[in-house]
Formats: C-alpha cells, structure tokens, sequence
C-alpha cells in the first residue's frame, strides 16, 4: 500500500525533530520545508495528503498558505493542520473559519501529532474548542511579590514657602512639603505641610493607630497642615512628634501656640489622640520597626535637620532646605572637593554618600538666586555641587518656588540636565511632584 504522504511546513528544530524522529514516522512520506514559498512549491510537487503548517512560517503567514490552499479546487480537500506557539482566539478562529482541519497548540508530542494524522485519514479529526484561561495549567506559576503596595516612598506635598493653587499648578501641585516612607507596617512622616491633610484622610482610613512624624524645622511650610492632620483627632491613635530643638521655642510649646484660640477653634490638648513630643539633635538616630531615620544640620534660617531614610533595601536622603555655596555664583564644576568654599557642607555630604537617592532642594535658577542669598535655599548649579560630590547617581528636586508654574519647573528641568551635563555627571534628575510614588 502506498504510504500516505505528510508535508512539514515549519522552521523550528524541536517541531521538525519530534515528527521525523518518532518510531511512527516511518509509516508516512514525509517532507520538510522552512519557508513559505517552499511550501507551496512542495505542495505542488510533492502533493502531501495532509499539511502541518505553522502560523509565522518565514517569508509567508500559515493562514496565507491555508487561503491559498482551500481556495485551489485541485488542494482543496488537502487536510491542513495549523499549528503554533501562540495559540490566540483571533488566530485559532482565523485558521478554523479558513477551514483547517485542527490547530494545534505547541508544543506537541510525538504521539499526540500522530493520534491527529490517525484520526484525519480514518475522517474523524474535528477542531476542539478553543480553551479559555482557567483551563491553562498553572502548576508553578510565578506571582511577583507586589511590594509596591506596602514599601514606598509619596510625595504629599513637594512645595516651599507657601502653598499654591490654580491650573498653572495642577501637574507638579500646590501643596507644601509632606513625605510619607512606608515598609510594611512601618510609617514614617516627614513635614507636616498642607499635603498632610489628605495624607491623613489616607492613613485614617487605613486605621493606622501609630504615627511618627518628624519636622525638619518648624517654619511655616513645613507645619501649617498639622491642625488639619486627621489622626490627631482619634482617641485610639498615638502620635509621635519629632523636632530639632529650637532657638526660641521648644516644638510643644510652639505646637500649643499655634493652636492658641486667636488662631485655631481646637486647642492641642482638645485633640483627641495620643500625643507626644520628642527633640531631635544634629546626629540622631531613631529606628521605627524595620526603618530607620538618620539626622543631620542643613544651611537654613534656624534650627534645621536634614534626613536620611535606611530601609532593609534602600537608602534615601531628604533635604528640603539647604542653602549650598553661601553668595557663590560661578560655574559649579570649578567647586572641586578641596575648595574652601565647599569645607561648610563636607559633613553633609559624607553623610549622603551612600543614598541611593537623594532627595535636595534647588530652588532657584541661578539668576534669581543672585537676589537670594541668606534665605537659606540654593540654585540649580550650587545644589548640582553637592550632588557631584556625593556621587549619588538618582536625584529628585523637591522645595519647588510658589512662583514657578509647571512650565516654569519643566525649564528648569531642562537647566538641571544642562548643568549636569557642563559638569560631565552621570546623573538621573527629576522633578519631585505631589502624589509621586516610588518603590523602597
């Protein structure tokens, strides 16, 4: 009896080698070819009683060559087996509804593909459904930890000065500075700004009953939000309060004027939860569960810390006001480790040596600064020299100016890139803004 003829129309080594080296194959003709046009030249001359065709054969689409098959009165009848790694509805209907005998899912085994050819000759080879996603085996499937859900770093408030509203504002935001640094169960505050407002909706709803709130320094901006702060209102929350220790006034003292009747219809001791308040020194450290908070003086009117954040897998420094290179107006590349001008701020740049990120002020472009200086913030080239020297590679700009708009910030950020790019740096500089989210 004359053996039945197979045409292989496929380029893959595995598919070719399952076929022609099972212990059936000997029972068939078969033929291979790996392209398009050498399957309907094969087709022609070899006159294969069934086809194996795969979807993305080289130089020509398996429904092209099942079109150009079914469409021949003299192929017409020729069984046609589709097959392919990428087993999608569109690409199962398109081959069923052009008339293929069965699709075929790769990858295959010998004797499935020989079962298929057995049941075609007998004529009893029918397409089965095609399968929906519950019916994929998912036996050792990979499910990434999402940890993005619980270990981040937000920004509430990325402002300084004075908070800001209006559509020139609504991309970077109008609230005044808030960090939130979150590792599990682990929170951490930083700057009780207007952004803490909602904050604290957030963290009310979440039923967080422990809150650590640090204040670099207590000047307007970075404490106006605190009588808003949702949780001091809950008589099963307890809040910590962290402030350096000021000039004039320690913080509770400060807090409780405030929040004096002249000012605020509720007084701190009105507010419902647990409140307490702690000092804080140039070269703390304050560990909260799995994170710790590290401290440091900035250049700034009064008594004023600068942080750094360790989390078991990121370090992060947060600087919000730091005035950097006192009158200095140069070119910042010329500003050298050993210069003298840079001997004030050594100490704060060891001390960020080994962020991962590093989160610094840069409130002025360099023209403005020439009428600034001694408020205590620093230009777009002198905060660029603290960066160089730490070799921290990540730097995001918080502490934006009230009176730059989002097109005012977005050229500034294209200065910070020119800069960066005058002092040779290999640094990666974005625009801090309200709501922004990163992994920790």
């Amino acid at each position: 009896m004359e053996k039945k003829r197979l045409l292989i129309a496929d380029n893959f080594k595995s598919t070719i080698e399952t076929i022609t080296q099972h212990e059936k194959a000997c029972e068939y003709e078969i033929e291979v070819v790996k392209s398009g046009p050498d399957a309907l030249k094969a087709i022609d001359t070899f006159k294969p009683d069934l086809i194996l065709v795969d979807l993305m054969l080289p130089k020509m689409h398996g429904i092209e060559i099942l079109k150009d098959i079914k469409e021949d009165p003299q192929t017409a009848k020729m069984g046609v087996i589709v097959t392919s790694f990428y087993t999608m509805i569109q690409n199962y209907r398109a081959s069923i509804e052009g008339h293929a005998d069965y699709f075929l899912e790769k990858p295959f085994d010998g004797i499935r593909f020989f079962d298929l050819v057995q049941k075609f000759f007998e004529g009893k080879l029918k397409p089965d459904p095609f399968y929906t996603s519950d019916q994929k085996d998912l036996e050792g499937r990979y499910v990434p930890v999402q940890t993005m859900a619980t270990n981040y770093i937000q920004f509430w408030g990325t402002r300084g000065s004075i908070p800001v509203s209006g559509s020139r504002y609504n991309r970077i935001g109008g609230n005044t500075c808030c960090l939130e640094v979150r590792h599990h169960d682990d929170l951490i505050i930083i700057d009780a700004g207007t952004g803490i407002r909602d904050l604290g909706l957030e963290i009310a709803a979440r039923g967080v009953k422990t809150i650590h709130l640090f204040i670099g320094h207590t000047h307007w901006d970075h404490i106006t939000g605190f009588p808003f702060f949702a949780p001091m209102y809950l008589a099963d929350v307890e809040v910590h309060l962290y402030a350096p220790v000021g000039y004039q006034k320690d913080a509770e003292e400060l807090f409780s004027e405030m929040l004096a009747y002249a000012f605020f219809p509720v007084r701190l001791d009105e507010m419902q939860a647990k409140f307490h308040v702690h000092q804080m020194r140039d070269g703390d450290t304050i560990n909260i569960g799995t994170l710790g908070i590290e401290t440091h003086y900035t250049h700034h009117p009064g008594s004023t810390l600068g942080f750094k954040i360790r989390s078991p897998t990121h370090t992060v420094g947060y600087i919000t006001d730091n005035e950097m290179l006192l009158g200095y107006h140069g070119h910042p590349d010329a500003i050298d480790i050993d210069h003298p001008l840079l001997e004030p701020h050594l100490s704060l740049i060891q001390f960020l040596t080994d962020c991962d990120m590093i989160v610094h002020e840069a409130q002025y472009f360099p023209e403005e600064y020439e009428k600034k200086v001694g408020w205590g913030h620093s230009s777009i080239s002198n905060a660029t020299v603290l960066i160089k020297h730490t070799g921290c590679q990540e730097w995001l700009v918080t502490h934006h100016d009230p009176q730059h708009s989002d097109d005012d910030l977005h050229i500034k950020l294209q200065m910070h890139r020119d800069v960066i790019a005058d002092c040779h740096l290999h640094t990666n500089v974005r625009l801090a803004f309200d709501g922004m989210t990163l992994p920790l």
